[in-house]
């Protein structure tokens, strides 16, 4: 049988992981001289609440160690089977680098892909194989066909009401941090091409609104076979985009969650993310 495997990144709900036999990996969250595992010992909304009431120390996030991976692929191929280890983008962690390597070492058969997604759409991706996987109808080559169509027909858009976090993880320059909470700048970054690209910006709240505008226009008409809306802190906004995308798509569940700590420390607070797969 084809085993899955993946990170917490990922965010599978305990429930679905368990119905689909999904091993996740956690990651660390380090605070001052105190080190965390998400989701295991803090989650998302525990890391938000620590960094609205503490301005130091900055949390600071690591991949799983060679070793936490390849205790999981020994396991899992013990008994002859095979494993699928799917990750988050590597332009956010060197998370795929870890897997990759325990691979590398394992005797068993391991097969290692990077999403280039991360949150519910790297999610999605994982409930597809497990339940691929756990048909047994399907070979590992079918499985990694299916991930490739499906990675091609999904898009992740994320919204961030400061970039704080970013600048301070080094996922951009402290001058352009600087400038967008001088004039409180609001921005919607999508995921595509193993890269951030921005796609909206201006100032305030309204930012948010008028890019939810342009997307319901982008997707009109459009089949979809997922969606996800992810989010930090407030959920005003996150629930008028839910309620909309199901007027548009009432037979459509939507999954509604709030992000992993290791989301949360890259987007901080008041941050959502919206994430789709045409079908």
């Amino acid at each position: 049988m084809i085993k899955i495997v993946t990170d917490v990144s990922a965010l599978i709900p305990k429930a679905k992981a368990k119905k689909y036999n999904i091993t996740i990996v956690p990651l660390t969250v380090t605070i001052g001289d105190k080190t965390y595992q998400d989701p295991i010992s803090i989650n998302g909304k525990q890391l938000i609440d620590f960094m609205n009431t503490h301005k130091k120390p900055f949390p600071k996030t690591s991949q799983p160690s060679v070793g936490l991976f390849l205790d999981a692929y020994n396991k899992l191929t013990a008994d002859g089977n095979q494993v699928l280890s799917i990750q988050m983008t590597k332009l956010l962690s060197g998370t795929v680098d870890a897997a990759r390597e325990a691979a590398r070492l394992c005797k068993g058969k391991v097969t290692v892909i990077d999403s280039q997604y991360i949150d519910q759409s790297m999610g999605h991706m994982v409930l597809v194989a497990a339940k691929m996987a756990q048909s047994g109808k399907y070979t590992m080559d079918q499985i990694l066909d299916k991930l490739n169509k499906v990675r091609d027909k999904s898009e992740l858009y994320i919204g961030a009401s400061t970039l704080d976090n970013l600048v301070k993880g080094g996922r951009i320059s402290r001058a352009t941090g600087f400038l967008t909470h001088l004039l409180n700048l609001h921005v919607v970054f999508t995921l595509s091409d193993k890269d951030l690209h921005l796609d909206i910006k201006g100032r305030g709240k309204k930012t948010f609104y008028r890019w939810f505008k342009r997307f319901i226009k982008h997707i009109k008409g459009t089949d979809l076979s997922f969606i996800g809306i992810s989010y930090t802190g407030s959920t005003v906004f996150p629930k008028f985009c839910a309620d909309h995308l199901h007027e548009m798509y009432p037979d459509l569940p939507i999954s509604f969650l709030y992000t992993s700590a290791i989301v949360s420390n890259h987007t901080g607070n008041n941050a959502f993310a919206v994430m789709i797969c045409k079908k």
